[in-house]
């Protein structure tokens, strides 16, 4: 009997954290894809722009968009903007790709040029088997080593926290990259943020993104591991749909 005291009270706080996760707690923006546009669920004041061939598919839950990988973009308008400069913030979303090409594919973006600094950038490549993610104010003021392996091209959830001088990803709810700086970085810059539009696109360095998105979130605090782990068991991969037609 003794020995089972250990285990029951794991049980006993582990369900006790899960428990006190409010998923709304400092949302500033939710995206679920599920009408088809790119209207903001949080009611916080942002909006994207569907620009191109974008279209409606299965998601995770629900709908989630399709990008077809040509001129398919989302530009988004608001307040989404304004969260991307000094503070702790946490920014979530599935993606599921649907070619492998040789260059990198745009996912997410907020920078204004692709020679500028202040720069957050996230791209799907499949010759790396990664999702590289480029986080820095200049070229020697920046978060290394942040880009998580992903294998496959089934649904993935990919999450970046930043927490004062610390930046973390997660993939799938499991913590797999985290860098330090002794100072903190400064990501503002006047470009809006955006999907499949990142401005390298223009020197022939990458490719917009060709597959699904889907449930796109930003908080304006960093989310602990427990947190992030239970954000991904609101809709956990092996849950979704891998083909739309099926």
């Amino acid at each position: 009997m003794r020995s089972l005291i250990p285990a029951l009270l794991v049980l006993f706080f582990g369900a006790s954290v899960f428990a006190s996760f409010d998923e709304n707690k400092g949302l500033v923006a939710y995206f679920s894809f599920n009408h088809c546009d790119a209207r903001d669920d949080s009611g916080q004041g942002s909006y994207g722009q569907l620009l191109g061939n974008v279209r409606c598919w299965c998601g995770v839950e629900d709908d989630g968009l399709l990008l077809d990988g040509a001129d398919a973009r989302v530009v988004f308008s608001g307040t989404i903007n304004h969260y991307f400069t000094t503070s702790d913030f946490t920014l979530s979303f599935y993606f599921k790709p649907e070619s492998r090409q040789v260059f990198p594919q745009s996912l997410v973006s907020k920078r204004a040029a692709c020679d500028e600094d202040n720069v957050l950038d996230i791209a799907y490549n499949a010759t790396l088997a990664e999702l590289t993610t480029d986080f820095k104010e200049s070229e020697y003021k920046l978060y290394h080593e942040l880009s998580p392996e992903v294998q496959g091209t089934g649904w993935q959830h990919y999450a970046l926290v930043r927490e004062g001088v610390y930046a973390r990803t997660y993939l799938n709810g499991k913590l797999v990259r985290e860098s330090r700086r002794c100072s903190g970085i400064d990501l503002s810059n006047e470009a809006p943020f955006s999907i499949g539009d990142s401005p390298c696109l223009e020197t022939g360095r990458m490719r917009r993104f060709q597959g699904v998105i889907d449930e796109l979130r930003l908080y304006e605090r960093a989310l602990s591991e427990e947190e992030i782990l239970q954000l991904y068991l609101l809709y956990p991969v092996e849950n979704a749909q891998m083909d739309c037609l099926s």
